[in-house]
């Protein structure tokens, strides 16, 4: 869902206790709606992962029929994969299994199918695997932490050995280049350092240099 996109529903809290808001994402360079919370915290996850091209929210509407009576649905999101393109909707476990959404899903998933779309349906224990969840939600508060030519330049040779390192003594080693710890969150970011993300991110985190490497764009030198 390119940037400016119109979105096929309205979101808007009228009427109920739904809580919105509004992610200003850096992959899409545009202010990305969530209507529940678990919504927003899967946008985390889609604004780190360096497989996912482009996303947008309520994209589109699917017409269908439901026991003859037609009917429409809004997924939740798009996501453009190099690969494949994915129909999402983000749900609660407890609601996710009801009767009534199982039916919808079992309509909707062959015509996401003959689109040549991946209909995926995805619950709180997937996007909220801990710590997982908030070292994602620590990084990206670094985000938007100034890097320079000259500073990629100094990490890709402090950190062309293969071996981990711990976080606190390549804070140390960089400090008089000018890198710090903001910075070196922002590069595992960005994914040019890469940790592992199952265990909390501290002083005491192993990082190395990523065997695969972010695009220009991603690391958005300045």
């Amino acid at each position: 869902m390119p940037s400016g996109a119109v979105r096929a529903r309205k979101i808007t809290n009228a009427g109920n206790r739904k809580v919105i808001g509004k992610f200003p994402s850096l992959k899409m360079n545009a202010v990305i709606w969530w209507e529940s919370q678990l919504e927003r915290d899967y946008i985390y996850l889609l604004e780190i992962d360096p497989e996912v091209l482009s996303y947008g929210e309520q994209p589109f509407t699917i017409s269908y029929t439901d026991k003859g009576k037609p009917r429409r649905y809004t997924p939740d999101f798009v996501v453009t994969r190099p690969q494949k393109t994915q129909v999402v909707e983000v749900k609660p476990s407890n609601r996710a299994d009801t009767e009534k959404n199982l039916n919808l899903f079992r309509k909707i998933a062959p015509i996401c199918t003959a689109n040549n779309q991946e209909f995926v349906v995805v619950t709180e224990p997937m996007i909220r695997a801990q710590p997982r969840l908030n070292n994602i939600k620590l990084l990206y508060k670094y985000a938007r932490a100034p890097l320079s030519l000259s500073n990629y330049l100094d990490c890709l040779q402090y950190f062309h050995s293969t071996e981990p390192i711990r976080l606190l003594d390549a804070e140390r080693d960089l400090k008089e280049r000018g890198i710090n710890r903001s910075l070196l969150l922002r590069l595992l970011w960005c994914g040019f350092l890469v940790t592992d993300l199952m265990q909390p991110i501290n002083a005491e985190s192993l990082i190395q240099l990523s065997k695969e490497t972010p695009t220009w764009e991603r690391l958005k030198i300045q």
